[in-house]
């Protein structure tokens, strides 16, 4: 009860946070609106990926790998860039230490969901195998789950590369989402690199 006040009040005093989340969905609905409008090509993506976040390191967090997944619209703006938005959750675990007079760890569970825009530029247009590059930036909540009992949200910017091959309509690609805000910078701990597979209809 105590991690959904928290997330809560995490909300509603981020401002910042929730105004740059509701100009994602204002584009994000106006650009399906758009395409459905002009009759355009649009395709969905539903997938499964596995995580790992930061960069283990001693008297920081160390993270397993965790599963996750999405989903993704994207309209055609034409044959080789589309753009769209995706809704995605990752799942992490792993450990924390604290090198100090008293030295302690304690396990963690991390739950982090995110929206953001995407663009991609897409090679061999027309091809049943299809190379693609592309760029994500938006926002995420993380709700973290500590064994000592002190729990944690925060929200943050993300923005990161993404690299993949269609073949058919199955998609394999790599990609990183940077977790940043304007206190800190870029956040280490926070930022995730996945492995996802996906199929688009």
């Amino acid at each position: 009860m105590s991690r959904q006040c928290d997330f809560l009040h995490l909300l509603v005093k981020n401002t910042t946070m929730k105004r740059f989340i509701t100009t994602l969905l204002t584009l994000f609905v106006i650009s399906s609106v758009s395409a459905l409008a002009q009759d355009k090509p649009h395709n969905f993506e539903a997938g499964l990926g596995i995580n790992i976040y930061g960069l283990g390191a001693v008297g920081g967090p160390s993270k397993d790998f965790g599963p996750g997944f999405h989903f993704e619209y994207r309209y055609n703006y034409s044959e080789r860039v589309d753009v769209g938005g995706r809704l995605y959750y990752k799942y992490g675990k792993g450990t924390s230490a604290f090198t100090g007079i008293d030295s302690q760890t304690w396990g963690f569970v991390d739950n982090h969901i995110g929206l953001k825009g995407v663009a991609d530029f897409n090679m061999r247009h027309g091809k049943s195998v299809r190379p693609y590059i592309g760029v994500g930036v938006g926002g995420a909540v993380l709700v973290t789950t500590r064994t000592t009992g002190n729990n944690s949200s925060e929200m943050f910017g993300t923005f990161g590369p993404r690299i993949g091959l269609q073949i058919w309509r199955f998609r394999v690609a790599i990609e990183s989402d940077i977790a940043f805000n304007g206190r800190y910078g870029v956040l280490s701990p926070e930022t995730a690199h996945s492995l996802t597979l996906s199929y688009t209809f």
